[in-house]
């Protein structure tokens, strides 16, 4: 199975792709070249994400099993930069170090403002795994509340039903 990569807000939260619309209308308004690069993820993605660095190759990404991200229930997306601008098509970059050897300038850290003051957590301040390209809502839940919820709704929707409701 290969990782499929969505970028279709229309699969998310309905209130939390609303307000990521808000969000990149204010990382465009600031000049900051950051695109939508993955959103929904089903629990095997996540679960592929996982055995990255540990039983598949390549570095680890995520400490999230399946069932245990935010991208899992349509709540979370990863931003990320386009590495040259200046060429046509988006030059996928998720370079935070040559970032932040420019003082002038941390693309990646005003990012991360402009998600706090939009009401999205910014994995950029996580202390204990920092995710430069993670913003999420929980909607004033927690992971395992929205879990149970999936697990005695039977789904994404009855999770969705349930913030509704919480709102």
């Amino acid at each position: 199975m290969s990782i499929i990569v969505s970028r279709d807000k229309s699969l998310l939260y309905p209130p939390f792709a609303d307000q990521l619309r808000y969000f990149e209308s204010r990382l465009a308004a600031a000049k900051l070249p950051f695109y939508l690069y993955m959103a929904l993820r089903t629990f095997e993605c996540q679960n592929e994400l996982y055995a990255q660095g540990r039983t598949l190759p390549g570095k680890i990404v995520t400490n999230a099993r399946g069932g245990d991200s935010f991208h899992n229930y349509g709540l979370a997306a990863d931003y990320v930069l386009d590495g040259s601008p200046e060429k046509p098509g988006i030059q996928w970059s998720w370079d935070i170090k040559s970032d932040l050897n420019h003082a002038e300038r941390n693309d990646w850290l005003q990012m991360a403002e402009i998600a706090v003051s939009c009401g999205l957590e910014a994995g950029y301040f996580w202390k204990r795994f920092p995710d430069a390209p993670h913003v999420q809502n929980r909607c004033g839940l927690t992971l395992a509340e929205i879990k149970e919820i999936y697990r005695a709704g039977h789904g994404i929707k009855a999770v969705w039903e349930e913030l509704k409701r919480a709102a």
